[in-house]
């Protein structure tokens, strides 16, 4: 089963809020979903779940050593499993080992029709490790010239990775200063297959630990993240990544 990266070459696009909405909607169509927080330096999808998270069952823990696959895997929604990283400071002090996120991600396909993995922003060693434990990359950004050069690298590792590209998402969109997206399209190589605009509910469901295709699933921004869901589904499909 496919194991989608869902990356940024920079953070603070909503690459979080992203991967939590979309594990939503994936699971609304009836399909078992995993979600990893991969952002070792920077975990926050147990904030956006609402879930207060137990010290023992982290991702943290599980690079270290100090759990097992069946220790760190939660239910938070309906037809979705997490695995939340620890926000305290003591557990990125700990020797990890990146290298068994690849194993969890296999533990995980095989019991989830999707994994999907929040990784963490940037060009370090745990980047590699998330698309290492991946089979494809959805690349998240904002439409603005910051942005672009970041998803350009990030194309450019995963291509070097030999993972598969699936699309763009535009976060943040609707503002009069945005690149169209055609022009995204042109300067990345790559299609955009939603945008998301900029509504001051996303921040609210975020402070609420709701993730908004849960909380409000008429909203704009769901029915773009369902839209999301489909065309991932759809190029999952061509890419042979599932049955």
């Amino acid at each position: 089963m496919p194991r989608i990266a869902i990356a940024s070459g920079k953070g603070g696009v909503g690459k979080s809020m992203v991967s939590s909405n979309l594990a939503v909607a994936l699971a609304d169509y009836g399909y078992s979903v995993a979600l990893v927080d991969a952002d070792i330096e920077g975990a926050t999808q147990s904030l956006l779940f609402g879930v207060e998270v137990v010290e023992g069952t982290t991702l943290h823990d599980y690079l270290a050593g100090k759990a097992t696959e069946g220790d760190v895997v939660q239910q938070v929604a309906n037809g979705v499993s997490a695995v939340f990283g620890s926000m305290q400071l003591d557990a990125l002090m700990e020797p990890l080992e990146l290298e068994r996120l690849e194993k969890l991600t296999a533990w995980l396909a095989e019991r989830h029709e999707y994994v999907l993995i929040d990784s963490p922003p940037g060009f370090e060693r745990d980047i590699l490790a998330a698309f290492a434990a991946s089979d494809a990359v959805l690349i998240v950004l904002t439409p603005d010239v910051l942005s672009v050069t970041g998803a350009l690298k990030t194309k450019k590792v995963a291509r070097d990775e030999g993972r598969a590209v699936l699309g763009l998402v535009v976060n943040r969109s609707g503002q009069d200063h945005d690149i169209p997206k055609d022009e995204l399209e042109a300067l990345i190589g790559e299609r955009v297959l939603v945008s998301i605009p900029d509504v001051p509910e996303v921040r609210d469901s975020v402070m609420a630990g709701s993730p908004m295709v849960l909380s409000l699933p008429k909203h704009a921004v769901s029915r773009a993240i369902k839209k999301l869901a489909k065309k991932v589904i759809s190029q999952c499909k061509s890419l042979a990544l599932v049955a």
